[in-house]
């Protein structure tokens, strides 16, 4: 337990920064597998929907593989979102805990200490510098010439990726449901015809 949790101003113990320390290893290291695991499943569900999709567009193949397979497509679709959400959350709630134990600590080193402690866990705007030019990296970002280039264009660095890869997720989930209509049209159509053939 922190002995000094009660006392914003109280500098910090050695026993409470070497629990510090060891609970943020434990977080960095499971941050950055979240987020390994947060960027590999888009690269997965494109293999995998291009090995369904490519069965399931084939009139060659039977229906009824087809059908399953389109369903299998679209079930794939949401697990993959899902997943890729579920990590995402992770990864965000690791960086807020890393965050405040980054806080935590620059509000309790002794005033004499020269180190600075850097603020890495967390948005731009939030995020600080060691040399002094800027109070924050948004701000030195906004002053970098490529990106103040690009200010004047559309500023797509400023947008998450994570919010772009959600479009891309849906528009598969919802291709992979009108594949399964096409394929379960068809199944409707071979049902009729055996029908007729009795």
């Amino acid at each position: 337990m922190l002995s000094d949790t009660g006392n914003s101003g109280s500098q910090i113990s050695e026993s409470s920064l070497d629990f510090l320390k060891l609970q943020y290893q434990v977080l960095s290291e499971r941050r950055i597998n979240h987020n390994s695991l947060l960027w590999n499943v888009p690269s997965m569900l494109f293999v995998a929907q291009t090995f369904m999709w490519t069965i399931t567009l084939n009139n060659k193949n039977n229906i009824l593989i087809r059908c399953g397979i389109s369903l299998l497509s679209i079930i794939v679709s949401y697990i993959s979102f899902q997943m890729f959400e579920r990590n995402r959350l992770i990864e965000v709630v690791d960086a807020e805990q890393m965050y405040s134990i980054e806080e935590y600590i620059r509000k309790r080193s002794p005033r004499e200490n020269t180190i600075p402690i850097l603020i890495i866990h967390h948005k731009l705007s939030a995020r600080t510098l060691i040399d002094g030019r800027f109070d924050m990296i948004s701000d030195f970002i906004s002053a970098h010439p490529y990106y103040r280039q690009h200010n004047k264009k559309i500023s797509l660095w400023k947008k998450a990726s994570s919010d772009l890869w959600k479009i891309v997720f849906i528009f598969f989930f919802a291709l992979s449901c009108v594949i399964f209509l096409y394929n379960f049209v068809d199944f409707l159509k071979w049902i009729v015809q055996l029908q007729s053939v009795s």
